[in-house]
């Protein structure tokens, strides 16, 4: 038998096969996360029905079932062989709102199901060569659950009359609609057990006996009913087999057993189970006509018991900006990075009713240096389109001597190279959702914009340096007019320690064309990760990321430190052009701890490797080379006092073979990650390489002299870092 069931693993709805003799799983029809099935959600029946009626169907021959599944706006009609697990028909009902219940026609060619025109329920039938549909119902009443009987000349359905679901049988061939239950109780979908009987759950009880308090005091409770049809097709006798307190839903037949069983789900403290009815004697027998017959009169559409009237002075059409409302809690995101400096921030964000019109305020801070951003965002249609304003100052380490200020300057610190970009200006969004997971993104923007280091000392020296080796100042200030557009594509899934599965892409490409006094530059941006889930919580993340800006004065990717490229420091690389990629396997270590504190979020371990490189525009940049190299390596310094400062001190030149890293930097190593007050929490044990010792005792001399040991030494030497923030 096929059963729907939720799978803890993957957190979705799968329909699995189980054996009917005891019990054991025999496959998951559905395995694997649901995109990967090329739909959202398997859907299930909506309103109170749930699993009253039916939400899936076995074809006559045995090897498909059918069920409906979201797809974008609309649910589509899925027809999957079990024993290849190959979906084999998908029909997409774009003029049918909700469709549930589908059940298979005996000859396999038509498939009935539930669904809404209108917002009236009916009964439809869909073809599944021509894929034609069409309404058998068509009425005023909510119509839903249709099953075929055994020989297709008839249909029994649902439908929603006088305050309660019947049962109502329609001949296919004449159109006729026949009730076929009655009472003031609420009846299920139905299954036939043989020509003649149907089983379905009721919540009846036998109307010649008392009613028990207990069962008047838990309300109507659906249980085990059959119902059989005389000679001329007339209802008959209905039996009552189960009298749960609880409920029992979704009964069907096992035919492999003779006689044949009935399965049907209980709920019982708080769980779902399967059991089954061998259908002996039953617990109440009742006359069809003891609950009612056609005689009392036609049946009348649902009244509600109160009604609204609309005063005409009230009616108006909503304002853009009217009544808008706090969304929720603002968030508060906090964060240190690999280098140890702070950074936080919260958004605040006001919303009309609908949620497609918002307002949002934002403000973070890194360290001391700040963004506050105000946007306008609307999502009404699918062409959406937002502004935005901003102030934002971002911090790097210019740290490069011998490519920003001259080599003699090596003695400077990495953080009296402190540099800032602040931009202010703002922006224009139009988004074009291509489907679910992939976008499509025009901008169009004016900002002003400033680099420069911290130290004034420093940027004289820089500016003198790069004026007179380049010919142009690396780092720059102007206004711009950008207009980009960008591609995002995003099929991850999270949990909440970050992605286990799926993808993410991002091309981007902007151009800021040289008008009036406008500056000019054009930078193309990829981003792309995968993430391969292995077992259950286990995760093999890939990214890879590059990004080149060119023109008179061309833009920067700053990155290092974090989960960018693990035991470098904090936002260390700089560059026009530049590249990094990471591998890391993720795996849970203990799923909670239990500590002084508290129980906290579970231990994961992480083994990392990854490889970037960063240049400026109109500068060769080597990431790797196995070509001879000569380096001349620098040994420290000497004061000049005639200009008063620092000479360098170089040693003899000396050429180094094989494979080596040039302007390309690597690592690997281990890491934990837990979580403490919602923040994840990161402890990593890093190593640096080049690939070539030799070449790294030359390359890093200086750093190696001043702590006594030789360059390689110095760089390989593991690093421990603690950071907070999340994953890649």
């Amino acid at each position: 038998m096929a059963v729907a069931a939720g799978n803890r693993k993957d957190q979705e709805l799968d329909i699995v096969l189980m054996s009917t003799k005891d019990g054991k799983i025999i496959r998951n029809l559905t395995s694997g996360f649901n995109q990967n099935h090329g739909y959202e959600y398997i859907a299930t029946p909506g309103g109170f029905r749930n699993n009253a009626v039916s939400w899936m169907s076995w074809a006559p021959a045995g090897d498909r079932i059918a069920y409906f599944a979201r797809t974008e706006k609309n649910k589509t009609l899925i027809l999957q062989n079990v024993v290849t697990k190959k979906i084999e028909t998908r029909i997409e009902l774009k003029s049918v709102d909700g469709p549930e219940s589908p059940d298979i026609s005996p000859d396999g060619r038509e498939v009935a199901f539930a669904g809404m025109r209108g917002a009236i329920a009916d009964i439809f039938i869909v073809n599944l060569d021509t894929k034609e549909i069409r309404n058998l119902t068509n009425d005023e009443f909510g119509d839903y659950a249709p099953t075929y009987s055994p020989d297709g000349k008839s249909i029994i359905y649902l439908a929603r009359v006088s305050g309660n679901d019947k049962l109502f049988r329609l001949d296919l061939a004449t159109g006729k609609k026949t009730q076929i239950t009655f009472g003031t109780h609420d009846d299920g979908g139905v299954q036939f057990i043989d020509n003649d009987t149907i089983v379905f759950p009721s919540t009846a009880t036998d109307p010649n006996q008392p009613l028990d308090p207990e069962v008047a005091r838990n309300g109507e409770i659906y249980n085990i009913w059959t119902l059989r049809f005389d000679q001329d097709g007339k209802p008959g006798e209905l039996k009552q087999y189960t009298d749960a307190l609880t409920g029992n839903v979704s009964p069907i037949v096992l035919r492999d057993q003779k006689p044949a069983k009935i399965a049907f789900v209980t709920y019982y403290k708080g769980e779902y189970g399967i059991h089954t009815l061998p259908r002996e004697e039953p617990l109440h027998t009742v006359a069809n006509a003891d609950f009612g017959s056609a005689d009392a009169g036609a049946p009348i559409d649902f009244k509600p018991p109160t009604t609204h009237q609309l005063i005409p002075s009230n009616i108006h059409k909503k304002g853009t900006f009217e009544k808008l409302f706090l969304e929720g809690r603002p968030p508060v995101a906090l964060g240190v990075t690999s280098g140890g400096d702070v950074f936080g921030g919260t958004e605040v964000t006001f919303s009309d009713v609908l949620g497609d019109k918002q307002f949002s305020l934002f403000a973070s801070s890194v360290s001391q240096y700040r963004t506050m951003n105000f946007s306008y965002v609307n999502l009404s249609r699918r062409l959406q389109y937002a502004v935005q304003a901003y102030s934002q100052t971002q911090f790097y380490y210019g740290y490069d001597p011998g490519q920003l200020y001259g080599a003699e300057y090596a003695f400077v610190s990495r953080d009296q190279a402190i540099a800032t970009q602040t931009a202010r200006g703002a922006t224009m969004f139009g988004i074009y959702p291509l489907n679910r997971y992939s976008r499509l993104e025009l901008s169009a923007g004016l900002y002003n914009y400033e680099q420069s280091y911290n130290d004034p000392n420093l940027q004289s020296v820089a500016d003198q340096y790069q004026q007179d080796q380049y010919g142009r100042l690396l780092f720059s200030s102007g206004t711009f007019m950008p207009f980009g557009v960008a591609f995002t594509r995003e099929t991850t899934v999270f949990r909440e320690y970050g992605p286990l599965a799926g993808n993410t892409m991002r091309l981007g490409y902007e151009y800021a064309p040289s008008v009036g006094s406008f500056e000019s530059r054009q930078t193309a941006d990829a981003d792309a990760r995968y993430y391969l889930r292995l077992a259950t919580n286990g995760v093999l993340a890939f990214r890879a990321r590059g990004y080149k800006s060119w023109g008179e004065f061309p833009g920067y990717l700053y990155f290092g430190g974090n989960s960018e490229l693990r035991g470098y420091d904090y936002l260390e690389f700089l560059g026009n052009k530049a590249m990094f990629v990471n591998a890391e396997l993720r795996f849970p270590l203990i799923e909670a701890a239990l500590t002084p504190l508290g129980v906290i979020g579970g231990l994961r371990g992480i083994a990392f490797a990854g490889l970037g490189a960063a240049g400026y525009e109109g500068i060769p940049m080597n990431v790797w080379t196995t070509n001879p190299i000569v380096v001349t390596p620098l040994l420290g310094f000497k004061p000049n006092y005639e200009t008063f400062t620092y000479d360098p001190v170089y040693g003899d030149p000396q050429a180094i073979n094989g494979f080596k890293l040039v302007d390309g930097r690597a690592s690997y190593g281990v890491g934990l990650e837990t979580f403490a007050l919602g923040f994840p929490i990161h402890f990593d044990w890093s190593w640096r390489t080049l690939m070539n010792k030799d070449y790294e005792d030359y390359v890093f001399a200086y750093q190696g002299i001043q702590e006594g040991e030789s360059g390689s030494k110095w760089f390989r030497k593991p690093r421990f870092t603690v950071w907070i923030g999340y994953d890649f």
